[in-house]
């Protein structure tokens, strides 16, 4: 089936926001096209746009029971995450608490973040560019809303992140680091309702924006924020866990000081290291230079042949994170890693000396053996990338 593609013809230009925009490492070079969510490869997998192979495997319930409670598939009633749609926005406290500082009000939401369970918090102005066109999820479909229009006049967004597990995240694609993300996917969709919840309850409009209710992109909100830099792998690379993260984010009318984008040194890393792009099973990322995507100039996926990979074995995996697991930052946050990555912005002898050490303490092609509860991934039993993509090519 031919995929079904949305065109939206709302262009967006840029828009500088409080702080040094002009120090983000990811340029925005042309006005930005707001993104229809109806393209996402999620939906178009489930909607047929990827043709009925991949329709019918990505529908099709999950053998995992993980799976099961973190995505909503036949027993909707078992998956919390899904219940939280109904809370992500709702009504405001009509005593609204008035304040004068922005600036503390600023640092309290983050303290607020925190408590709640995020890990990183940081906050800027809402760019249009990154609110969605239309509504466009699965369970849009499902429901009967996809192709709403959406309107998000709110001034401001909290952009959270919430660390997973590196122990879990060591090696993928298989049943444990599948597991790892649904489980990052619901921890920060609960931070989101519920700081939304207590903005509405000051008295200021607030919406959350998570996995399966969302009408903002997170990655460029969470870069313009200040959280990290938009890496090869096309998600976020934060100087503290590496790309080991999953974001949501709450929009806001409150009045608050916002932070700037940030330079850590990762898209200089990016371009000389390439390991992600390497051990990619399906060949989605790029080994060669940026491009300019819908106005914006960054490594472009190829994200139909990653979703056709993610489905291509059911008994075996969900989905697919390996780009995270052998990125050289995803490290647990020790010290000397500390140090490294610190010192990655300052010093391409010190690039170069991270990658060479990655790839002699973990391999070029890492498939170490992870055993939790009574799975186990990796080793030397594993299939090597190739087998992977061979096995991939038969389908």
């Amino acid at each position: 089936m031919k995929e079904k593609t949305y065109h939206s013809k709302e262009a967006v230009g840029t828009k500088k926001v409080m702080g040094k925009r002009e120090q983000s490492t990811t340029q925005i070079v042309a006005p930005q096209e707001k993104f229809d969510q109806r393209n996402q490869m999620h939906t178009q997998a489930a909607i047929g746009g990827l043709g009925d192979k991949v329709q019918k495997r990505w529908t099709t319930e999950s053998i995992d029971p993980f799976r099961r409670i973190f995505y909503p598939e036949t027993r909707p009633q078992n998956v919390p995450m899904r219940s939280w749609r109904k809370v992500a926005d709702g009504p405001l406290n009509p005593n609204r608490i008035e304040f004068d500082d922005p600036k503390r009000m600023a640092s309290n939401i983050k303290e607020v973040a925190l408590f709640l369970g995020a890990d990183l918090v940081g906050i800027c102005e809402l760019n249009q560019a990154y609110v969605y066109s239309h509504t466009g999820l699965r369970i849009d479909f499902a429901k009967g809303t996809a192709g709403q229009e959406i309107h998000m006049p709110h001034t401001y967004a909290i952009s959270i992140g919430v660390e997973m597990n590196y122990k879990r995240m060591r090696y993928a694609p298989g049943w444990i680091d599948n597991a790892e993300v649904g489980l990052g996917y619901l921890n920060a969709a609960r931070v989101a309702v519920a700081l939304a919840a207590y903005i509405r309850e000051l008295g200021y409009a607030a919406r959350a924006h998570f996995f399966i209710d969302e009408w903002v992109q997170h990655v460029p909100i969470a870069e313009a924020a200040g959280l990290g830099e938009l890496g090869r792998l096309g998600i976020l690379i934060t100087r503290k866990y590496g790309p080991r993260l999953r974001l949501s984010t709450v929009t806001t009318d409150l009045p608050l000081v916002v932070d700037s984008p940030v330079d850590i040194g990762a898209v200089q890393f990016c371009e000389i290291c390439g390991k992600c792009a390497k051990n990619c099973p399906s060949q989605a990322i790029p080994h060669e230079e940026k491009r300019v995507v819908r106005g914006v100039e960054k490594w472009q996926l190829d994200d139909r042949a990653c979703q056709r990979f993610w489905v291509s074995n059911p008994n075996r995996w969900n989905d697919c994170a390996r780009c995270i697991t052998v990125c050289p930052w995803n490290r647990a946050d020790v010290l000397h890693h500390r140090f490294f990555t610190w010192t990655a912005k300052y010093s391409h002898a010190m690039r170069k000396f991270l990658l060479w050490a990655d790839d002699l303490v973990r391999g070029k092609r890492p498939r170490p053996v992870v055993k939790w509860l009574d799975y186990r991934e990796g080793g030397r039993k594993a299939q090597s990338i190739m087998d992977l993509i061979r096995n991939q090519a038969k389908e």
